[in-house]
């Protein structure tokens, strides 16, 4: 049962106003709950306008105030043997002649909902400003930031173009220098020489060379022989490369078989999907994907060769590769009809399996979705659908 005080003292003490046109003295409440041997902590401490609570096992206290004070600006200090509130009215100016409010006890239940609701209400509109004011400083830095960008950049083409205008006028200068005359070559000679030159021969002038003419554009071809190895032919590395692709066509044929070992009737891209079947149903995977492949080579338009691919690349924990074989059998499943449905089921469930083991648990959660809309009487996407639905709850209940 909870040990409730009924002991406290109050205080109601005067300041007089400064202000010549005041209205009086003011005034704020100082009262004092005597608690032997506490251990509250402050969130033990309840206040808001016209409601005081301290609530800690096993002790218990309440007060409906008189008047109204102000939360916000009033304090409380938790001392060794008592509680001391320091509270401060919304209207300073107003006398209290008691500091409880006499509430009967049926009303009191229900006067606490009332201030509990207005103090739940307060929270909230204090809450909303806050985000209010918290994205309005963040949009400030937004602004900020760019102004700050736009001056460095506008910083940084000033001195570009103040760069760029020094080295013209450098290169204008040396271009002057070059060719002005030299006075020393042009001085007028004397009178005397200049009538002996009269007879003289003079020197022919020697224009300057006019530059060549700008060559015309053109175009090379360049052809290569076809080779299967990225680097260049050479003499020296001939014998090994020919062992290389020896080694090669032999692991092919050890995990199934290689194109070249392929009879003519038995290049069929339907034989090879029958044959793809086959070695998958062996849990031979690596044999089902050479089939597959295969079959892709000698054509790129049928998509249960992808499709099947991509059940073998799972199966072997492939999922990248599965994930890019089931988009392509998508493509080619176009356009969407009732008889591809089936199909187009497979691909999105299967992708939505890929993309959640490679970490993408939304995106895999809205193609099984997809899937699970596409077929609805199917009870294995369904149940993977709510599966998946809770692995996304889990994961936003750890990151909260």
């Amino acid at each position: 049962m909870p040990l409730t005080p009924k002991n406290y003292t109050w205080q109601q003490r005067f300041s007089t106003s400064d202000d010549p046109h005041g209205e009086g003295e003011s005034s704020d409440i100082v009262l004092r709950v005597p608690f032997a041997g506490n251990r509250f902590q402050p969130d033990d401490i309840f206040t808001t306008e016209r409601f005081l609570k301290i609530s800690r096992s096993p002790h218990y206290w309440e007060l409906f105030l008189c008047d109204s004070i102000d939360p916000d600006a009033s304090h409380c200090s938790i001392l060794e043997n008592e509680v001391v509130f320091e509270l401060v009215k919304q209207n300073p100016t107003v006398r209290w002649d008691a500091v409880e409010l006499d509430v009967p006890r049926a009303e009191r239940t229900a006067l606490k909902e009332h201030y509990l609701a207005q103090h739940q209400k307060h929270l909230e509109e204090r809450s909303k400003q806050r985000a209010v004011e918290k994205d309005r400083k963040k949009k400030d830095e937004i602004h900020r930031q760019i102004e700050r960008e736009r001056n460095d950049r506008s910083a940084i083409d000033t001195l570009l173009e103040e760069s760029k205008q020094r080295e013209l006028k450098r290169m204008e200068l040396a271009m002057v220098k070059e060719y002005r005359p030299d006075p020393a070559k042009h001085q007028p000679a004397s009178r005397s020489s200049s009538s002996s030159t009269l007879h003289s021969t003079a020197e022919p002038c020697v224009p300057d060379p006019s530059p060549p003419a700008v060559r015309c554009s053109g175009t090379l071809e360049v052809t290569f022989s076809e080779r299967t190895f990225i680097t260049p032919k050479r003499e020296s590395m001939e014998q090994a490369e020919q062992e290389w692709t020896r080694k090669q066509a032999a692991a092919r044929r050890a995990v199934g078989f290689a194109d070249d070992d392929l009879r003519p009737d038995e290049r069929n891209p339907e034989w090879l999907k029958q044959r793809g079947d086959t070695f998958f149903q062996q849990k031979n995977f690596l044999a089902a994907i050479s089939a597959y492949s295969a079959g892709i080579r000698l054509t790129k338009d049928y998509y249960a060769l992808f499709l099947n691919r991509s059940a073998a690349h799972l199966a072997l924990e492939n999922y990248q590769r599965c994930a890019e074989d089931c988009s392509a059998a998508l493509e080619l499943l176009q356009p969407p009809v009732e008889a591809n449905r089936k199909a187009r089921v497979s691909c999105l469930a299967r992708r939505a399996a890929a993309l959640v083991k490679l970490g993408f648990l939304q995106q895999g959660y809205d193609e099984m979705v997809a899937a699970s809309r596409l077929d609805p009487e199917e009870q294995s996407l369904r149940i993977e659908v709510d599966r998946l639905r809770r692995c996304m709850d889990e994961q936003s209940e750890s990151d909260d």
